[in-house]
């Protein structure tokens, strides 16, 4: 595999590119002419207390843009591997955009990466980034880029792969989730669910929360056999989950297309709500900490009919799952702001794309800017909101590449 890290000039061009935001830089094209129809003016922004933090044009060595992933540690973007030119992946800095490292995909990436950062205190171990090509996994160096190690799995993968410390975890086609040591593909253990596991396997501490299509939630350890009676648990919806599981202090919330929104506690499994949401949720809630006791959950469900798609955003305490609003047109929420929920509006026929700013109390429209041309958007969980630093920012890429990034103005 081929790993390429930016030299330090480059990233010095980009930051001047980033200080200036009008200064000639890719290739000679002004970063207005390179970017004049996707950019949002800064004099859109700033009527709105908005404005840009930072933006890159678009890379011209660059293929299609095929996802977008936020983490605590960057943001990373895939490209498409083309017939005659590879796809990349690559790092870029999150509070500059500076680039990192990338290296070189000789296939699309089915399912995006993760991130495993080793506890304090544990030396001599790189922090690691995960991906897979087909059914081989791929472990790099989160700092360079190097790749530490890849392992071909003897199974179909279904999910995205997530670490612990000595171990990575994935899905499968069959059915069954799997824990597999570190630098091998010999399984450690594996756990047979009722059908497809779509969602991704979530580790907090010494759990493993596992969603499957067959209507159940799960939690297993770690350590093998990964089921143990006493610890593990098997809690049924009443359909197929499709989103990750989401971890959030004592609880674990699971989206169903059975109509309910899931609140089970993550030591046994309990219930401690359930809410009936009227249509299918299909992709993974979201949690904020908007103030001290004021936490909330939101998910978005879809109503199909032979003519639409019908998309609401509901908004939920979290302490005990009553509604506090819900707003239909949305897509999904992106970011947290000091009082702001920003979400993107799912276009109806012969509407634009918007990024749109709700009032977390009620959910009443506060604005909306343009957001044409953005093709991907991530979610920004800034640590469930946690994270004052990062409340309120949004990250926008394009297809071809560009990318803004946009925030609350202090």
């Amino acid at each position: 595999m081929i790993v390429r890290r930016y030299p330090t000039w480059f990233v010095v061009l980009g930051s001047i590119c980033l200080a200036t935001l009008g200064a000639g830089c890719a290739g000679g094209r002004t970063v207005q002419e390179t970017a004049r129809v996707k950019r949002v003016p800064e004099e859109t922004l700033r009527q709105h207390g908005l404005e840009t933090v930072w933006f890159f044009p678009p890379d011209s060595a660059d293929t299609p843009v095929t996802t977008v992933e936020l983490f605590p540690q960057g943001l990373f973007i895939a490209t498409q591997p083309m017939e005659k030119k590879p796809g990349r992946l690559k790092l870029l800095s999150r509070t500059s955009g500076s680039p990192e490292w990338f290296v070189e995909l000789k296939y699309p990436l089915k399912y995006p990466p993760s991130v495993y950062q080793y506890p304090q205190g544990v030396t001599g171990k790189p922090n690691e980034v995960y991906f897979t090509q087909l059914d081989t996994v791929h472990c790099l160096d989160l700092r360079y880029g190097d790749e530490l190690w890849a392992a071909e799995l003897p199974f179909a993968v279904s999910t995205r792969v997530v670490a612990d410390e000595f171990r990575y975890f994935a899905g499968s086609d069959t059915g069954r989730a799997y824990s597999i040591r570190k630098k091998s593909a010999s399984e450690e253990w594996t756990y047979r669910t009722g059908n497809r596991i779509q969602a991704s396997p979530v580790v907090q501490g010494d759990s493993v929360f596992i969603a499957s299509t067959d209507g159940s939630a799960y939690r297993l350890l770690s350590v093998a056999p990964g089921w143990i009676t006493g610890s593990s648990w098997q809690r049924a919806t009443g359909s197929r989950i499709l989103g990750d599981p989401v971890p959030f202090s004592r609880w674990v919330l699971v989206g169903s297309s059975d109509y309910k929104l899931y609140c089970l506690e993550a030591q046994d499994g309990t219930p401690f709500w359930a809410f009936p949401a009227e249509a299918p949720i299909e992709d993974t809630p979201v949690v904020y900490s908007f103030r001290s006791n004021q936490e909330f959950a939101y998910c978005v469900t879809v109503q199909r009919t032979p003519r639409a798609e019908k998309r609401t955003l509901f908004s939920l305490k979290l302490k005990d799952g009553s509604e506090m609003w819900r707003r239909t047109g949305i897509r999904k929420v992106v970011s947290l702001g000091r009082r702001s929920l920003y979400v993107i509006n799912d276009p109806a026929p012969g509407e634009g794309r918007f990024l749109i700013a709700l009032d977390v109390m009620n959910g009443e429209e506060q604005f909306r800017i343009p957001a044409d041309g953005f093709d991907f958007i991530p979610i920004n969980s800034a640590d469930s909101g946690r994270d004052t630093s990062e409340r309120g920012r949004v990250y926008m890429v394009a297809q071809d590449g560009t990318i803004q990034v946009i925030g609350e103005r202090t």
